[in-house]
């Protein structure tokens, strides 16, 4: 349980200084080395450190450790930095938040016991995440099984369920038009109704498409308990800057994170931003988004 939260450790109770604006919490990205975490620990300014776990070799000075939870993305398949040593680091320190990416269903089997011995000194908010349904434009099918919503909340109670889809977007696949469909997000919504979840939620959508569909988005955040946006992008991807102010400031400040480069975060000028109360922006038009969706499957 978090030391400076009442419940669940909200970020927003843990960082009292953004006054309940999401959107002004800094992300580091890919911390998925010791240089990286060194980096980001440093920051004054960064609050929510994002790293990815694979199964994997594990190198220090002149020894390896086969097939274990370790920080790195894939293809890479070797770090000099374990799961182990990434969490107590962290929360040694006792400044920074955490968000862990699970790359593969083993990675996540074999990360339970390790997140089993570090929940009862989380004192941070922690992120667990994982893209367990197939999302736009014809994407891949994900490699987390939907299982994952109920085992992580199982394995770490007090965390916060990060779960979304994969993508197929942006200059590595020359796509620059696409959202998600209702289809896909009433999928999301009986998932999390089905198994009951009672974590807050947060759902990582894409930028450049998550901007096409904004009644979408509220509808989804309309019909799940305690729910939050994660909205991400990738250096190269096609946001329309306008549609995506819209998008945050249409769902409240207060239920949007925002983790995008650099560049697109000055754009969108967000450190101005006062905090907004969303639940009176969540309007009418959510509500009736899902009352035609048996029209529309």
């Amino acid at each position: 349980m978090c030391k400076n939260c009442s419940n669940s450790c909200y970020p927003s109770e843990f960082f009292p200084n953004i006054q309940g604006n999401l959107t002004k919490i800094i992300w580091a990205h890919g911390v998925n080395s010791l240089m990286e975490l060194d980096k980001a620990l440093a920051s004054v300014d960064v609050m929510m450190l994002e790293g990815d776990i694979v199964m994997g070799r594990h190198t220090v000075s002149n020894t390896t450790t086969d097939n274990i939870p370790i920080m790195a993305h894939p293809p890479a398949t070797e770090s000099d930095l374990s799961l182990e040593e990434f969490l107590n680091i962290i929360l040694n320190n006792g400044t920074k938040g955490i968000k862990l990416d699970f790359k593969s269903n083993e990675a996540f089997n074999n990360s339970k016991p390790i997140l089993r011995k570090f929940q009862p000194s989380v004192m941070c908010p922690i992120f667990l995440n994982a893209d367990i349904l197939r999302g736009p434009i014809n994407a891949t099918a994900p490699v987390i099984n939907a299982t994952f919503v109920n085992e992580a909340s199982k394995v770490m109670p007090d965390s916060i369920l990060s779960i979304g889809w994969t993508t197929r977007y942006g200059k590595e696949h020359n796509i620059t038009e696409g959202r998600y469909n209702m289809k896909q997000l009433k999928k999301m919504i009986e998932i999390v109704t089905e198994n009951h979840i009672k974590l807050p939620i947060t759902y990582p959508v894409r930028a450049g498409l998550a901007t096409n569909d904004i009644d979408g988005m509220k509808a989804l955040l309309k019909n799940t308990t305690d729910a939050t946006l994660t909205i991400w992008s990738l250096e190269d991807d096609y946001v329309d800057v306008a549609k995506l102010s819209k998008l945050i400031k249409e769902v409240g400040f207060d239920k949007v994170y925002v983790d995008v480069p650099k560049d697109l975060r000055n754009q969108l000028n967000l450190s101005s931003a006062s905090t907004m109360t969303s639940a009176v922006m969540i309007n009418l038009i959510a509500s009736l988004a899902f009352l035609v969706l048996p029209r529309m499957l």
